[in-house]
């Protein structure tokens, strides 16, 4: 049974500021780059056979800076295909900006974010997840051992995504995940499902 280490990038701007951040390429703020170091002992306690992340900056940075002292010696593998979901002409808004200037978008989008997408080039939920699935794919034909510990770190969205497919839940739900910057999300995958081991833990971030 592989097993999958789920962790989110550290804090930007934009998550400080509730801005939609998608596919844009937000750096890690000062605080993201100390969550990301309070991160490195609780990855050292663990082992692992494998790093990817999203090829974006604030999940790579979160990696490079979190993996520094871990005894593997890994170093993050990015790939494209883990990128949060797009968007469209929603990033770079905070909800009350999107909502105003994209006001039949929006409301369409918030009853069905499934099937609708966002203006100019945004993901649904089933482009994502399809999106996912390919990078699921890619990554456990270069791991072929069954029982490899995979840390993959990410995106709030797809973290959350990704919970809702292995546990059966409707996509439309994601939002009930709440996953925290530099949390540590365990997931053990079986051929019928997963277990859900450690959610959200975020007991290694200090906050004085």
């Amino acid at each position: 049974m592989p097993r999958f280490i789920l962790t989110r990038h550290g804090q930007t701007d934009f998550n400080a500021q509730q801005r939609y951040q998608g596919s844009l390429d937000i750096p890690l703020n000062d605080t993201g780059i100390a969550q990301a170091r309070f991160l490195t002992p609780r990855l050292n306690s663990i082992k692992l056979d494998a790093v990817y992340s999203s090829d974006l900056q604030r999940a790579v940075k979160t990696a490079e800076i979190a993996l520094e002292n871990h005894p593997s010696g890994l170093q993050p593998k990015q790939l494209k295909l883990l990128r949060e979901i797009n968007g469209g002409g929603f990033e770079g808004l905070s909800w009350g900006e999107f909502s105003s200037r994209y006001p039949e978008e929006a409301l369409l989008w918030r009853e069905d974010r499934t099937h609708v997408r966002p203006p100019d080039g945004g993901e649904n939920l089933l482009d994502a997840a399809e999106r996912l699935d390919l990078a699921l794919k890619h990554i456990l034909a270069e791991v072929p051992d069954p029982d490899a510990s995979i840390l993959l770190v990410l995106h709030g969205g797809i973290i959350s995504l990704l919970l809702c497919k292995v546990m059966g839940m409707e996509l439309e739900r994601l939002w009930q995940w709440r996953i925290d910057n530099c949390s540590v999300t365990i997931l053990d995958l079986y051929e019928k499902g997963a277990i859900l081991s450690v959610f959200n833990d975020i007991a290694h971030i200090k906050t004085s």
